[in-house]
């Protein structure tokens, strides 16, 4: 399962604007346009959502912008997540078993249930403030250091160790 580009970018939205709010009353789309990569258009787009969800508040006027509705600490990464894609479900089943014929004898559903809560947990779990305090950001690194695709440094060098076998892989591919 892969989040949507919604959910990544809305987050990474968030998490941008949230570490400028730390120097200034208000800021722009433009300003997060240029230090994300992503349109201003696209941004604004995720910010309808954010705004509807009453994450965000918009100021207009020729020195207007965005802030936080609430303090950081408070925007669970849930809120985000789900206010720009929706519940988030594995299966359509799950928030909605009346769907399947099988629902209540169905033994996969029981598996992409605990998924689900386990992945909406976790969301709960953590603030935007984790994502933007460094050193709670290595608090929670420290926490899930047994977890090796939290390090992506670990993981490119292992593609590299890859290449030399002749392993082809993505990054190989862009190289060459």
């Amino acid at each position: 399962m892969k989040l949507s580009t919604r959910a990544r970018y809305g987050l990474r939205m968030m998490v941008e604007l949230s570490r400028e709010l730390r120097e200034v009353e208000l800021v722009q789309l433009g300003k997060i346009a240029r230090i994300t990569g992503l349109s201003e258009n696209y941004l604004a787009q995720l910010a309808i959502p954010l705004k509807s969800s009453g994450l965000l508040i918009g100021v207009s006027g020729k020195n207007g912008g965005y802030k936080l509705s609430r303090p950081a600490a408070s925007i669970t990464i849930r809120e985000i997540v789900e206010s720009v894609i929706g519940p988030m479900n594995l299966t359509d089943c799950i928030e909605n078993p009346d769907i399947c014929m099988n629902s209540s004898f169905c033994e996969t559903r029981m598996i992409w249930a605990i998924l689900s809560g386990l992945m909406t947990e976790t969301l709960e779990k953590y603030s935007l403030e984790d994502l933007i305090d460094k050193e709670r950001t290595d608090e929670i690194r420290k926490e899930y250091a047994h977890m090796p695709l939290l390090y992506p440094d670990r993981i490119m060098s292992g593609a590299a160790d890859m290449e030399e076998s002749g392993c082809p892989t993505k990054i190989n591919s862009k190289i060459r």
